[in-house]
Formats: structure tokens, C-alpha cells, sequence
């Protein structure tokens, strides 16, 4: 039979994913031109639906085409192809979106394509040095979208009608913005306004030029991006960074540096290709880089070896730097605070400020910049925000549909989880919850992730820790709650991401997490299977005095440690004697096992860091002592810990390191043998669980392991020992994390419910 008479056919195809916003309706429109096919094309939901008709050979060329040559940015998890009743149509047409029920996915806000930065450097193009400019590859999502489907109308572009020019090329399906939903210009979009101290207001490249000269002036400036504000400043202004450290009331914590290419990052830092892949990718995250040869001011980065460096990812940035070099780029807020995301409040702040340039879109969702890391030859997220939220977590071996689990996270580095079938989905990062502001930016993002995504959650996931503010919360809801113990739920995290459906050994440092005993854990050796676990060993329990508040004081915890080991004699520190009195006796005392809690003490003990102005100053400075002393080839002071066993407990008691730590020997060697003692450890306890119990993946978790230096030791080690090593890759493995571990054990108890089994 001849091609022109072979019988066609109609099938249905439905594309799970980030599918929506990232120009695949108009890719699949001119597709189906190609290949013959007749049909439509239309969002549904939260997912991708085409009819197809065609003849077979050309509807199965077109269903590999989209799977194989799809746009950069589209992400399909799962792809459906159905037969369908006979229908005729009239060529390929974009349908109007849908409202259909199902899975939801939304793209991240991605960073401004080079398309676009070429046509606003083009004297000739209409949108020259149009600082919003953007296509169906690039551009704001998340932060912009009110609701699915991602259209304009559900986005707060709707506010712009577009102008003639702009709408032409939004229906010409072989333009670049064909149904791009960001697409603007001059005459119909957003435009810059600048406000002076004073009160007067610039605007378009009057405001440009306005914040150009603040900045150059030694001024800081406010500048409206993507999920919220930023103050910005020169980098190499001593003074004017310890401003800004008055303004946010941020003494020591580094900031970020944003550079205007690779070559100007790599004269300020040390860069490794995965690392400038990292810098360089569509996210646009922080990257933490090892300081390089030319220097920002001592107050950029303070005593950290690190520098958080990351490229402009909007076209006003890129305006921004091409005219100043380097910025410090620091979220708009007072430490610890939400970021600023609204007009209104930001032009509180006048009067601090040198200036503000803004626009009139409103920013739906507040994003922080992600930040990552390359460690152990893999990305390791420390914060996950804007560039990769609100992707989700595909958790293999899980899923009863319309099952909804909120997992409420921990207090620190808030953050929750939504996740139903077989999608988990971590909100951004949302701050510390006992800052002020953040916990109502918690419950208002929970709300709107509930509608959006439309998950309707049917049990609650939280922390076991009575006070915590997002386990409070996940109370107030009148679910069926389940409480989920700390560690454990920083272990499911590994598993749930990984997918792995044997048992593992779990190895969970971090500063503090409640206890099944009532104590403080945070040295923890695990063994778990889907959701359950149970304690295998971990850090001999050392008395401390007080309450999460002493935790800051590293000199406390070092007596602690010093009281334990019977060293009070090494000690001038003048309150040994009524703590060494309250601990005999007893008073505001409590069983510790916290690995953080170690490594504070051990930073005290070699003079690195007493006090923690800021969560994990401390271990920060152990861990850039040591590598120091590292990179000088200095030898590491030996030093072990003793493991025993009781009543089928492996217990690892710190008590020799700690004597060793106390014999005055080089702090760097110290610090050196320090770490490699704790990964020799970790190694030895995972042997000795695999020897009783057969298993050989371990995964690692919980704040302690961001240490570069532990965690890279701890993996090589381990697969030296023949184990498969897991960490954390698509959420931070701090307190971020738990939620994911939350809601994994949540759903996986509701498939127990639900008699689906473990696999």
C-alpha cells in the first residue's frame, strides 16, 4: 500500500515532567509539521497531553522525536502513549490549557539564555539593554507562577498586556518567544525605577545609570532580581562591606560574590571543570570555591577559605556587572530574617541605603540563592532554592496516588515536604524557624504549594522534638501524625533519593537531634530498611549543662568533654568549677552523643574558634586549620577512638582524642589527625555493623558531613573497605534535608497501611 493510503491512526500522549514552560508546546507543534501528523497540543494540568494522527511509522518518528531531540530544559520522568478514538483535524494547533487533575511540575526559574544577552547588546534589536528580556528557554518560572498550568494568565506577567510587536511574536510558531510567557519589550513590559534616599524616583536607563553610580560611588544599592532583593556593593571596599555587615546586622558570615564571566571567578578563585559546570549551569547557584590569587576585602569572606561565587543570571545583572565588575550579592534582609520580596517593604530601607532599583513585577514565590558545593566528585546542595525548587524528588518503590504526606522538616534551615505517589516536593529554602518573619512564610508556602501542586495532605510527618516550630505546626493540623526520629529521617533522605531498597548502615552527624531515650543524639549509627530503623552504635554519651542555647559556646562544650576524660587540670577556663560541680551532681544535665558537639570542642581545645557566632563557625575553622596544615604537608597528629560493645551497642568513645587533642602538639597536625580520626572511625563502625548484619551500602547524612574534608576521607575510606557510599545530592544533607526523610517514611507507612509492601 502506498505511504499517501496507509491506513492512519490516533493516539493519545501524555509527557510527565518539567514540561510545562519550557517551550515543549511549541517544539511538539512544529514537530508534528515535520513528520505529517495532524492534531493538537495542550498543558492539562500539570503535565504535557498531545493527540496525535498520522500513519504508524510517522506517529512512532514523532514519539521518539520528543523523547530524543526535546528542548534543553524539558525534563520528562514518564512518558505515556495510548491508542485513541478516531478523530479528524484541521494541521496541529496549540490548544488552550486545561484544568485536569494529576501530577504537577513546575520549571525552576532559569537563568537568561545567550540568545537573549546577544539581542540586548544589539544596538539594532528592539529589546537592547531591555533588562527583562527573555524567551520560551529562559527566564523567571517558579517565582513568578500564582498557578498551574504555567500560563500568563496564572503568572504575575498578566499585569503586562503585550504591545503589537511582542504579540506577533508570541503566535509565530517559528519565533524564539512563540508562547513564551515571560516575553516583554520596551513598550509593554516591566522597566527600571531607581529611588534615591531622598525619596526621588529615576526611571528606564536614567534609574540604570542612578544605581551604576551609587555602586561605583562606594554606595550600596537594593536590586530587585528573581525571588526576592539584594544588597549589592564593590567586593573591594573594606568599608563599605563592613556597612552592609551593619546594615543586615551580620558580623562574621561570608557573603556571596557575583562575577561578571569565568575568567574574572578564576582570578579570584580556584576552579575545577566540575565546579565551573556548576557556575556555569542553567541553576546559576552559589558555588563554594577555595580562594585563588586575587583578593576581595578580608570582610567578603572573613576567616573562611572559601569564596561563595556565582555568575549573573538575569539581563540587569549582566548589566550591572559589564558596568561595575564584581558585586557582593547578599539576600535583602537582617540575618536570619525571610528575604525581602515586596516593593513596600524594601522601600522601608531607604534610608540606609544609597538606592533602590526595582520593577513593578511582583515576585510570587521569595527564592534565596541556592548554594552547592563539588565534593567526592559529586554536587552536594547546601541550600536548595531558586534554580532548582521546585523540582521533584522521583522516590522509586513508593506511591499510592491521592495519598498526600506533609513532612514538616526540622527548625533549622526550615523547609517542608509535599509528596504523594511517587513525587516529593521540598519547598524552598525557608530560613531558620525561630527567626522572626520565617515561620509565617513557612505557613503561607505551604498553602500555596498545597494548591498548587494539589496535593491534599491525608497524615503529617515531624520531628520528634516537642518544641519545635514546624512540628508544632504539623500538630495544628488535625492530621494523623507521625513522628519521625531526627537521624533516622536524615538516613530516609539518602535512601529516598538513591532509591535504595536494601537495608543500609546510616551514619548521621549532625549538632542535635532528639533521642528515643531522651537524649541528644547527633554521633549516630543506624540500620535501615524502608521505614523502620534501629540504633546500632554511636558516640559515647558525654554529660553537658543546659540547653540548645549553650550549644553556640564551643569553650563549654570542651569542658564537657574535659570533665568526662577527668582533664581538669588542662583547663583555665574560670567556670570549671561550678560546671565541673553541676555535672557531679547532676543539675540541668543531659546524655549528648552529638558529632557537632565533638568538633566544636575540638576547636576550642586548639584555640581555632570558642564560640559559634554563626551555626557551625567553629567546625569551620577546625576544618581550615586542618587543610592548612594539609596543603603545607604537615603530618597529622596520630590519634584513635576506642569502640567497644555493650549489651549489642557499638559504643565510640572520644576520650583518647581527646587526651591527644590536649598534648600540645601543632594545632594544624592536630586538627589534621583530628579528622582523619573520626573518618577512621566511621569506617571502622561501618565494618563491624557489616560484619553483624551483612550489609554493605552506607549512607551519609546531617550537617557534619558538609566538612569537605570528613566527608571526602570518610567515602574514599569506605570504598577502599569495599562498601557502596551514598550522600546527599538533591537535597542538603543539614536540617534541609529531613523532610524528604519524613515524608518517604511516611508514605512508605501508609503502603504498610495500605498491605502494597516494602518494594
Amino acid at each position: 500500500m502506498a505511504e499517501g493510503k496507509e491506513e492512519k491512526h490516533n493516539i493519545i500522549i501524555r509527557l510527565y515532567g518539567i514540561v510545562q514552560s519550557v517551550g515543549l508546546r511549541p517544539f511538539v507543534e512544529r514537530l508534528a509539521r515535520a513528520h505529517s501528523i495532524t492534531g493538537a497540543v495542550r498543558n492539562s494540568g500539570g503535565l504535557l497531553e498531545i493527540k496525535a494522527k498520522g500513519t504508524a511509522p510517522r506517529l512512532e518518528a514523532f514519539y521518539r522525536d520528543i523523547l530524543e531531540k526535546k528542548p534543553k530544559h524539558a525534563l520528562i520522568v514518564h512518558a505515556e502513549k495510548h491508542k485513541a478514538p478516531d478523530e479528524d483535524f484541521n494541521g496541529f494547533a496549540i490548544e488552550k490549557s486545561s484544568d485536569a487533575k494529576g501530577p504537577v511540575f513546575l520549571s525552576p526559574d532559569i537563568c537568561v539564555c545567550h540568545d537573549c544577552v546577544r539581542e540586548m547588546y544589539d544596538p539594532k534589536d528592539a529589546r537592547y539593554r531591555h533588562p527583562f528580556i527573555s524567551c520560551m528557554s529562559c527566564g523567571p518560572r517558579y517565582s513568578i507562577i500564582e498557578g498551574a498550568p504555567y500560563d500568563r494568565e496564572n503568572t504575575t506577567m498578566r499585569e503586562f498586556g503585550m504591545c503589537p510587536m511582542c504579540a506577533r511574536e508570541y503566535a509565530d510558531n517559528g519565533d524564539r518567544r512563540f508562547h513564551a510567557q515571560t516575553i516583554s519589550c520596551h513598550e509593554c513590559g516591566p522597566y527600571l525605577l531607581f529611588r534615591d534616599p531622598e525619596g526621588k524616583t529615576y526611571t528606564r536607563e536614567e534609574a540604570f545609570g542612578k544605581a551604576v553610580e551609587a555602586v561605583k560611588g562606594g554606595g550600596i544599592i537594593a536590586v530587585k532580581g528573581i525571588g526576592g532583593y539584594h544588597l549589592a556593593c564593590s567586593p573591594y571596599s573594606e568599608e563599605t562591606v563592613m556597612r552592609l555587615r551593619e546594615i543586615k546586622m551580620r558580623e562574621l558570615k561570608p557573603f556571596a560574590v557575583m562575577f561578571p564571566d569565568m575568567e574574572s571567578v578564576k582570578r579570584h578563585c580556584e576552579v575545577s571543570a566540575r565546579e565551573e559546570a556548576l557556575l556555569e549551569s542553567d541553576a546559576r547557584p552559589i558555588v563554594l570555591l577555595e580562594k585563588g590569587e586575587e583578593s576581595l576585602a578580608p570582610a567578603v569572606c572573613n576567616k573562611s577559605r572559601f569564596v561563595g561565587a556565582f555568575l549573573w543570571y538575569t539581563p540587569l545583572q549582566a548589566m550591572l556587572l559589564a558596568e561595575c565588575g564584581p558585586l557582593v550579592m547578599t539576600s535583602a534582609n537582617v540575618s536570619e530574617d525571610p528575604i525581602i520580596n515586596d516593593d513596600e517593604e524594601m522601600m522601608k530601607w531607604s534610608r540606609r541605603l544609597d538606592g533602590i532599583l526595582y520593577n513593578e513585577r511582583k515576585i510570587a514565590v521569595r527564592l534565596d540563592d541556592s548554594v552547592v558545593r563539588s565534593v567526592a566528585g559529586k554536587t552536594q546542595m547546601i541550600r536548595r532554592s531558586r534554580g532548582y525548587a521546585p523540582l521533584p524528588v522521583l522516590l522509586p518503590g513508593t506511591g499510592i496516588e491521592g495519598y498526600g504526606v506533609f513532612a514538616a522538616g526540622g527548625e533549622l534551615k526550615g523547609s517542608f515536604c509535599l509528596a504523594s505517589g511517587r513525587f516529593a516536593y521540598p519547598s524552598q529554602h525557608l530560613g531558620d524557624l525561630g527567626g522572626p518573619g520565617n515561620g509565617s512564610v513557612y505557613r503561607e508556602t505551604f498553602e500555596r504549594m498545597k494548591r498548587i501542586f494539589r496535593i491534599e495532605p491525608r497524615i503529617a510527618a515531624c520531628d520528634m522534638h516537642p518544641g519545635y516550630e514546624s512540628s508544632l505546626f504539623a500538630r495544628s493540623l488535625g492530621l494523623p501524625l507521625i513522628e519521625v526520629q531526627h537521624h533516622h529521617a536524615h538516613i530516609a533522605s539518602v535512601i529516598a533519593e538513591h532509591g535504595l531498597l536494601k537495608p543500609v548502615i546510616g551514619v548521621a552527624f549532625d549538632g542535635t537531634g532528639y533521642g528515643e531515650d531522651g537524649a541528644v543524639w547527633g554521633g549516630e549509627f543506624l540500620i535501615c530498611e524502608c521505614e523502620a530503623y534501629r540504633r546500632a552504635g554511636h558516640l559515647k554519651y558525654v554529660k553537658f549543662l543546659g540547653g540548645d542555647e549553650g550549644m553556640r559556646d564551643a569553650a563549654k562544650s570542651a569542658l564537657m568533654y574535659l570533665i568526662d576524660c577527668g582533664l581538669g587540670n588542662v583547663t583555665k577556663d574560670p567556670r570549671w568549677p561550678l560546671i565541673s560541680a553541676a555535672v557531679e551532681n547532676g543539675v540541668n544535665t543531659h546524655d549528648n552523643s552529638s558529632m557537632g558537639r565533638l568538633f566544636d570542642a575540638a576547636a576550642a581545645l586548639l584555640g581555632a574558634c570558642s564560640y559559634n557566632r554563626y551555626e557551625a563557625e567553629c567546625a569551620s575553622a577546625l576544618e581550615n586549620l586542618a587543610h592548612a596544615a594539609l596543603r603545607r604537608g604537615i603530618k597529622p597528629l596520630q590519634m584513635r577512638f576506642d569502640i567497644c560493645e555493650r549489651e549489642g551497642m557499638l559504643i565510640a568513645d572520644a576520650s583518647p582524642v581527646i587526651r591527644a587533642l590536649c598534648e600540645n602538639a601543632d594545632a594544624g597536625a592536630a586538627a589534621l589527625g583530628f579528622h582523619r580520626a573520626a573518618a577512621d572511625m566511621t569506617v571502622s563502625m561501618c565494618e563491624r555493623l557489616r560484619d553483624k548484619n551483612g550489609i554493605n551500602d552506607v549512607a551519609l547524612s546531617g550537617g557534619v558531613f558538609q566538612n569537605t574534608l570528613l566527608l571526602e576521607d570518610t567515602m574514599e575510606k569506605l570504598k577502599e573497605k569495599g562498601f557502596a557510599a551514598y550522600m546527599n545530592e538533591a537535597v542538603p544533607p543539614n536540617d534541609a534535608g529531613i523532610c524528604l526523610g519524613q515524608a518517604y517514611i511516611g508514605l512508605k507507612k501508609m503502603e504498610k497501611r495500605g498491605t502494597l509492601g516494602c518494594a
